[in-house]
Order: structure tokens, then C-alpha cells, then sequence
């Protein structure tokens, strides 16, 4: 019997049965494929946490050691021996910071393309250049061999996370499908070396002096480097509180004349400072001024914002010694902190620690160069720098007698001299101050600083206060090496340094009271140069200005000043607008609402202000009308942080020869450069609706990790944006991409009764719990407990960790 065949409708429906049942297979399967690799990807991401609770064993412990994690991740190390509880400090650091910390090494020895490809090339052939790889080489060879074991024990501990975790690494090594090669004392150095170069490196500013100077007139170029402010505070006085009161007076010897993804990159590895310059705060009052009777000490270092945090926070405490403060991820000890008898925090001294020297080499043996009418012969390497995706990159190196050639202008090489580059330069102080315990043991500790130079602020339980300025400045046979000299003769060399015992230092001042934000810190009789470039003086004078306001301090006010938020110099510009719009009132209805704005502004810069920022704006017309007539429209050429001193100088002193063309006098000026600015502002605000104007969300802050430029990752791994209150030049040092990075305030009447905060959290893991738990407290102004005393970092302990040594087989 015949069967009659299907119809053409129904083959194409039995086709489209099968295909819609093939198509929601296949769906089903990709699905299915996705939620396993979700899944996946949340237990990866979560399986490279670290262990913070039960026992360990590990190879290379003598005893037992115990790790005790309070509220915030903060580990307390409790060790029988100092290498063991070095070894532990390794251990725990790699487990929250470990690719942070391989990052770190890798900026220094010019190893990131190797990682992230040509994007960061430019870095690593900047610091292949300055050979700071050979340099923490040197440094390794140099080092004693107490420290030397000392570092070994902090490196072993590393080491010892590294090799029992190559399968459960940090989400960044797999997602760059990279293994980090084992830790090596050459790579601590490395992270000091960064440190160096970012809280030291002045030579551009040299160049353009330089350029500056061969377009205007002796005087012009003075005005606008000033190195003097009546609101100064200079915290070494000369002969004050060292029982010498000569000490300032002697002269020297011999003569001596006075990308945002490429930047979160360079500050996960080396925290930056802030473009306009290298910020903090630190002070000290003595227990006259204290409710406690003790001292207070207050430190807030500014450095450029970053994912993770710049600081990490520890504990260490083990026979001879009993410390807890921060330290940088992939340094060993405490580098600011307190123990049982003394506390000190530190600033920076921002002294000129490099020289540019123009080298002549021979056009007809390129290798050599003149040095006191002979030629020399310059060393010379080649440097193979390894680039992700493409071909290796190879940098030819010469070095003359000065240092690494780093420019080459037209038929001109620069040679740089820098203290860093120097033999002994990377002794490392910070085992020793750790232990001190008065102000004897601390100072000699200093003595093994050779930078970069810092502003140490110091109190102890006896209830002495003091403060050194400790680090290698050169002494210069002529000049003060601002601008690039001759190289050809020893005419412009470096003679020697600074003796340590004539170096800036305070002990016990009758006013009771040290404060440094960067400033400058010498009077006009100090005998040796130091700078031109001190930071401008309003966060100085403010401190002084609420520390000299009387009543008893305790640790709440320290933290309140820590956060102050007024604006010394915008204020000042405020008034001074005012009094011109009098004279002048400007015609434009946006002009005088800011002028309306301005006129009961109290001077506090805060994020829902519209006066900050209408001082901002003017600030910087104000600048550009008054420059470009002497520099030139287009001051690119001269981007360097010109200091608003230089302005208050001019309007001030009514210095005409600054006075722009056509402008009938300076309240002209400042009426026009009104106008100018806030034209600008609904650009910046997005509308021009008045009730936009809030200077908060004109400096948004967001901290951005290194890898947030690949897809989806910015979203997961970046915190931000978030408006902000204060300016740089509030004591809440505050910019776009930088400030606060750390906040201390130790109290000598109860040590436990001292706070330190970071900005984000201890771990470097985006599913930590400790990834930015401590923001809001950073962002807000408060801060948490430094449990110290045994009570209470068991009373405050949240995580028990004890490590053990391997039972050998």
C-alpha cells in the first residue's frame, strides 16, 4: 500500500521542529557554558584569597608564629625571633599584596612591557636608563651582613606564599597569564628605589628654568621662583633646641652658593606624588598642650591615589622590638609608626638632589667625552627590554662620570647627577628606628638615611618632641644647580653633602609645638641651599594657625586638623576680587553671581561650594593673563608648578612690570581674569544652571587600578568617582588624582588610644573583605584604633593565623 508522501508545509515544519530544538540545545549549552565559567571565575577569584584562620606549615621558620587580623585585616605578628617574624611579615604582605608588590619591582628594573606591552615601554626605558636595577645591585653588595640576613628572612617569607600558591595567585597573574619569578632582595630595594626617584626627581624643572631664563629679564625670572613667604614657619631655628647655638652660623666648607590608566599604573607600583608637588603633613605638640599631658604626634603623608592602597598597615612584635605603623608592600620593618617608647612620622623635604650636566662627546669616538680638556671614555651597556607582542626593544646606555646620559637635545647630552646613584646611597635605617628608644638611638638611626630626604617629626613616653631633616643634599663647588652647567670641567661638581649634625633639627622648641607640610624649614641665616622649590606655605601656617589657637589637644582635634579644609589662598583671592569688583564691577551676570558667591564665602573649600571653584578658574586666568604676555601663548612649553606665592607676590606688591598690556592696573586684571574663568565653569559643571557650580564634582576622585582600560575590569576593580572637599593647598591636601594617602595620630598618654587609617584596605584582592572597607573612613575623616598592647590586639584579634615550621620528612 502506498503511503502518500509528506507536503512540502509539512517537511519545512518537521525541519523547524528540529532546528528549534537544535537552536535551544545549543543555547542551553552556551548558557550552561557561561554559568560554569561564571561560576568558575567566582571560585578562582575567591579560591586566591588568603588563609587568615588555622595553622600553616612552612620550610624556613625556626618557631611559631602568630598572625592576629583585627576588624580591618590589620595583621598583628607575634614571633620568638626577629628573622622569624621577618620571614612572617613576607608572608603576610604576598598574601595581600603580592602582585602590587611584583608590579612595584618590575617598575623599577624596567621590566612592565614585558607584561603589559608597549604601553609601558616608555617607563621602563626611563628607568633602564637611570639604572636603578644596577643600582639596588650595588646596594645589595653594600649592605651589612646583619641586614643582609635580616632582608633574607623578610624575602624567604615571600618567597614561601609564592611557591604554595602558583595555582591559586591573585586574579591579575590570570588574567595576564603570567607566574611571578621568585622574590629577591634586589626587588625590596627596588621598591625603596621608586620611592626614590618619586619623592626626589627635580631635573625637569632644571630645563625649564633654563628656557625660562633665556626669555625673560633677571628680575622676571626671580619673581617667579619664590623661595620666601611671610607665612613661612620654619621648624629649624637657628641654635634653637640644640644647646649649640652656633650651630647655623658656621659657614661650610669650601665655597657654597646659595594617560589616567598609565598613571593608575606607575602609583599601584610606585606611589607618585602629586604633580604640583610632593605633599604631606606632620606634627607634633608636647603635653603642655595635650588634655593627656603626653605628646600627640599627627602624620598624613599625600601621594598619588591608588588600587590598592599605597600603605600597609602591620604589627610586628617579636624579642627586642615592638612596632606597629605602615609600611610600603614589599619593604620589610615599619617605615612610619610607633613602639613602646618613641613615634615619628615623616614629610618631604623636597631638596635638589639632582644636577643636569651638559657632556661633550667626541664627534669622531662617540664613546668618549671631555672632562678637564681630555677625552674620556663614557661606560656603556645595552639594555634588552622585553616587550609584550612584539619584538624586543634594545636601549644603548652611556654613563660618564656624573651619571647616565638621560637627554639629548639637538647636539646636546645630558648627563644626571643624582644622590641616589651614589655608593651607600640604599643603606636602610628603618630595623634600627624600629627599635630606638629615645631620641639618641633615634637621631643615630637617621644617620644612615640617604634619601630621599624627609622631614622626621619625633615624640617619645619621656615627653620630648623633635624633629630632623635627615638625607644626603650636595654641596656644589658653584651654584645651586638649577639649571644645567658645563660638564666639561669640575668647576659646577659636587664637593661632598651636608655634615648630618648641620642638617635642619629641633629638639624640645620652648613653643612646645613642630609642624612641616613641605615648606621650607630653614630661616635666612642657614649657611647651605637646600631648594628653590619649596611647596607653597598655606598648609604650614594653617596648622600652626589651629595648633597656636590654645586649649588642650587631644586625639579627635589632631584628626580634625588633619581634615581642615580651609582655603588660605583662595580666601586671600576671594577678598581680593572683591575689592577690584568695587573699582570695577564686571557687567556679566555670571561674573557677578560669582561675585555674589565669593562675597559670604568663609573660606572653606567644600565639595557642594560654587567659591572654590570660581577661585580656581580665575586662579588659573589670572596666571595665563599675567604669563603669557612675558612667556608666550602657549605655556605648555612651561608646565611646571608655579607657585601661587609668585601671584600674591605680584598683586600685592603691585609689581607693574608684570602688569598685562592694557590692563590700567591690577584690579583690572583680576576683574578681567574673573570674567575669563567663569566662562569656563559650565563646561566643567556640565550646565549652565548656578546650582551646578559645586567644586566638588569639578575634582571627582576615582582610585584607579592598572588594568581597569580591559573590558568590564574598570567597572569591577576601580572605586569611584566620588566629589571632594579641599584644595592642594588645604591641609586635606586635595587633587583629582592624589592627596591623603594615610592618616596617624599617636597619643603617648594611651597608646591604644592612637588611629591609623589608608584610604582603601590592607588587601590588593577586589573579593576581599578588606578591598575598601576602611574608604568611608578615609573619605569621611575618621579613622580606627592602633590596638598595641597585648589586651588589646587580642581584644580587637577577628582572625587567628599561626604559622609553624615543616616537619622535615
Amino acid at each position: 500500500m502506498n503511503q502518500t508522501p509528506p507536503s512540502r508545509l509539512q517537511v519545512d515544519s518537521q525541519i523547524s521542529r528540529i532546528l528549534r530544538k537544535s537552536l535551544l540545545t545549543v543555547v542551553a549549552a552556551i548558557l550552561g557554558l557561561l554559568v560554569a565559567a561564571v561560576a568558575w571565575a567566582y571560585w578562582r577569584a575567591h579560591a586566591c584569597l588568603p588563609q587568615l584562620e588555622g595553622t600553616i606549615q612552612l620550610p624556613g621558620l625556626s618557631a611559631r608564629v602568630e598572625i592576629l587580623r583585627d576588624a580591618r585585616g590589620v595583621p598583628h605578628l607575634r614571633a620568638q625571633s626577629f628573622d622569624d617574624l621577618l620571614f612572617a611579615q613576607g608572608y603576610v604582605t604576598a598574601q595581600d599584596r603580592l602582585w602590587q608588590m611584583d608590579l612595584s619591582r618590575r617598575l623599577a628594573q624596567g621590566e612592565l612591557a614585558e607584561i603589559l606591552g608597549e604601553r609601558a615601554l616608555r617607563l621602563d626605558v626611563e628607568n633602564r636608563t637611570l639604572g636603578l636595577r644596577q643600582m639596588c645591585e650595588r646596594a645589595i653588595a653594600e649592605f651589612d651582613p646583619e641586614s643582609r640576613q635580616m632582608l633574607t628572612s623578610y624575602v624567604r617569607g615571600v618567597n614561601a606564599f609564592i611557591s604554595t600558591h602558583r595555582n591559586l595567585l591573585p586574579i591579575e597573574f590570570l588574567i595576564l597569564r603570567y607566574q611571578p619569578r621568585p622574590w629577591r632582595e634586589v626587588d625590596s630595594f627596588a621598591v625603596a628605589a621608586n620611592m626614590w626617584k618619586v619623592l626626589s626627581t627635580s631635573w625637569p624643572q632644571d630645563l625649564i628654568r633654563e628656557r625660562i631664563r633665556a626669555r625673560v629679564a633677571p628680575d622676571l625670572y626671580a619673581n617667579l621662583f619664590p623661595d620666601h613667604s611671610p607665612l613661612d614657619h620654619p621648624v629649624a631655628e637657628l641654635g634653637a633646641g640644640t644647646g649649640q647655638t652656633s650651630q647655623f652660623l658656621r659657614a661650610p666648607p669650601g665655597p657654597a652658593n646659595p594617560d589616567p590608566r598609565l598613571n593608575a599604573l606607575l602609583t599601584i607600583a610606585s606611589p607618585q606624588a602629586l604633580s604640583t608637588g610632593q605633599g604631606s603633613n606632620g606634627w607634633v605638640v608636647a603635653g603642655r598642650h595635650t588634655v593627656s599631658g603626653k605628646p600627640l604626634l599627627a602624620n598624613d603623608p599625600h601621594l598619588r591615589h591608588s588600587v590598592p592602597s599605597v600603605w600597609y598597615m602591620i604589627g610586628l612584635k617579636a624579642p627586642g622590638v615592638d612596632v606597629l605603623g605602615a609600611t610600603f608592600p614589599g619593604l620589610p620593618a615599619v617605615i612610619l609608626g610607633h613602639n613602646e617608647r618613641i613615634a615619628w612620622g615623616a614629610t618631604n623635604t623636597g631638596p635638589d638632589v639632582q644636577d643636569l650636566y651638559v657632556e661633550t662627546f667626541n664627534p669622531h669616538e662617540p664613546s668618549q667625552y671631555l672632562h678637564n680638556g681630555r677625552w674620556s671614555e663614557a661606560e656603556s651597556r645595552e639594555e634588552i627590554i622585553r616587550v609584550r607582542g612584539r619584538a624586543d626593544y634594545r636601549l644603548k646606555v652611556r654613563v660618564t662620570r656624573h651619571g647616565p646620559v638621560i637627554s639629548r637635545e639637538g647636539n646636546r647630552d645630558l648627563a644626571l647627577r643624582w644622590t641616589a646613584l651614589e655608593p651607600h646611597a640604599m643603606a636602610y635605617p628603618f630595623w634600627k628606628i624600629d627599635r630606638a628608644r629615645n631620641w639618641e638611638e633615634f637621631v643615630a638611626a637617621l644617620r644612615d638615611l640617604a634619601g630621599p630626604m624627609q622631614n622626621f617629626v619625633y615624640a617619645d613616653a619621656d615627653g620630648n618632641i623633635g624633629y630632623y631633616a635627615a638625607g644626603w643634599v650636595p654641596v656644589r663647588r658653584r651654584g645651586d644647580g638649577s639649571v644645567p652647567v658645563d660638564g666639561s670641567t669640575d668647576d659646577d661638581d659636587w664637593t661632598g653633602y651636608i655634615p648630618f649634625e648641620k642638617l635642619p633639627h629641633s629638639f624640645n622648641p620652648s613653643s612646645g609645638m613642630l609642624a612641616t607640610a613641605n615648606g621650607r624649614i630653614v630661616p635666612d641665616g642657614y649657611p647651605y641651599f637646600l631648594t628653590h622649590a619649596w611647596d607653597p606655605p598655606y598648609r604650614t601656617a594653617r596648622i600652626y594657625q589651629l595648633l597656636e589657637a590654645g586649649g588642650k589637644f587631644a586625639v579627635g582635634d589632631m584628626l580634625r586638623i588633619q581634615f581642615d579644609i580651609h582655603a588660605i589662598y583662595f580666601a586671600w583671592l576671594a577678598k581680593q576680587l572683591l575689592s577690584a569688583a568695587e573699582q570695577y564691577p564686571p557687567q556679566g551676570s555670571d561674573a557677578q553671581f560669582a561675585l555674589a558667591a565669593l562675597q559670604g564665602w568663609d573660606g572653606e573649600a567644600r565639595a557642594d561650594s560654587a567659591a572654590p571653584l570660581i577661585c580656581e578658574v580665575t586662579n588659573r586666568a589670572l596666571y595665563e593673563r599675567i604669563l603669557k604676555p612675558k612667556l608666550g601663548n602657549d605655556l605648555s612649553d612651561y608646565s611646571w608648578p608655579l607657585s601661587s606665592v609668585f601671584i600674591q607676590n605680584v598683586i600685592e606688591n603691585r609689581w607693574n612690570r608684570w602688569l598685562p598690556p592694557g590692563d590700567r592696573d591690577f584690579n583690572v586684571t583680576l576683574v578681567k581674569s574673573l570674567e575669563e574663568g567663569v566662562r569656563l565653569i559650565p563646561q566643567m559643571a556640565g550646565s549652565s544652571d548656578y546650582a551646578t557650580w559645586r567644586w566638588g564634582d569639578t575634582i571627582r576622585l576615582t582610585f584607579r587600578h592598572p588594568l581597569d582600560s580591559l573590558p568590564l575590569l574598570g567597572r569591577l576593580l576601580d572605586i569611584g568617582p566620588f566629589p571632594q572637599s579641599g584644595t592642594h593647598t588645604t591641609v586635606k591636601d586635595t587633587t583629582p588624582s592624589g592627596g591623603v594617602s594615610m592618616r596617624m595620630v599617636v597619643d603617648f598618654g594611651h597608646l591604644d588610644y592612637s588611629v591609623q587609617n589608608i584610604t582603601l584596605g590592607e588587601s590588593g584582592q577586589v573579593f576581599s573583605p578588606y578591598y575598601r572597607d576602611q574608604f568611608e573612613a578615609w573619605y569621611e575623616g575618621s579613622s580606627f584604633p592602633m590596638a598595641f598592647s597585648d589586651a588589646a590586639v587580642q581584644q580587637a584579634t577577628r582572625h587567628r593565623l599561626v604559622l609553624e615550621p615543616a616537619v622535615a620528612h
